[in-house]
């Protein structure tokens, strides 16, 4: 029997999970596809990141708060605040310029244009199928006909996030590569679950009763501050 030996290195479809020493499995590969981390900041430079982008994300909460007429003297008001497609555009550009910006500031070690360009990528996965959802659930709401029907919104639902998500990564690859001199990011499976919590937004201002009763209204400062402490230390 003959055996050819061959210097072609072995690759299967977990490959691309096994060819760094940080992805040796599809555990630490999913956590780069959220992170996009391949080295742990310090302590200093993480609490510098966290704070930019909690003041970052309370700042415009105080606005709204004002703007709304709750008294700012009982911070409960805070959970209060209403929030329609502006307000939510607002917040998780203001938590993710802040995370980003902190980032660049505070991290001294990383390249500050990839830290940018994860920003840019993070804010579009917020806005687009945001705003996505925000434009068709007012064309329902304008319908007669569909305005009432659950299923309905729903499916435009869905259809936003589905449509939404690769629109980002998209319109993120012409942003950060206009010359195109760079591999295109594309967005996977993976990518669009891992990083789901960037269009929360989207599901609140959806304004479907049984996702009103989730509160998730109440978790969308602390989940956008996050996004942008996950923004400011990617490198």
């Amino acid at each position: 029997m003959t055996i050819t030996v061959t210097n072609k290195p072995n690759t299967n479809v977990f490959s691309a999970f096994q060819n760094t020493a940080h992805t040796k499995n599809v555990y630490s590969s999913l956590y780069y596809k959220r992170n996009h981390r391949l080295e742990e900041a310090d302590k200093k430079t993480k609490a510098k990141i966290a704070a930019g982008s909690l003041i970052s994300t309370l700042i415009p909460m105080f606005y709204f708060a004002k703007k709304q007429n709750l008294s700012l003297k009982n911070p409960i008001n805070l959970l209060k605040i209403s929030y329609e497609l502006k307000e939510v555009l607002t917040l998780s550009t203001a938590s993710i310029a802040g995370g980003v910006l902190s980032g660049v500031i505070a991290d001294k070690k990383s390249d500050k244009k990839r830290k940018v360009k994860e920003g840019v990528f993070q804010f579009m996965n917020a806005v687009i199928p945001t705003a996505l959802v925000g434009g068709a659930m007012q064309l329902i709401k304008d319908n007669t006909k569909y305005k009432e029907s659950k299923s309905v919104k729903v499916a435009a639902i869905v259809t936003s996030l589905i449509a939404g998500m690769p629109l980002a990564a998209f319109l993120s690859n012409i942003i950060n590569d206009p010359k195109d001199k760079e591999p295109d990011r594309k967005l996977t499976l993976k990518d669009s679950i891992v990083n789901m919590d960037d269009a929360l937004g989207a599901l609140v201002v959806a304004k479907i009763p049984f996702i009103d009763k989730l509160h998730l209204d109440k978790l969308m400062p602390v989940i956008f501050a996050w996004c942008g402490y996950r923004a400011g230390q990617s490198n």
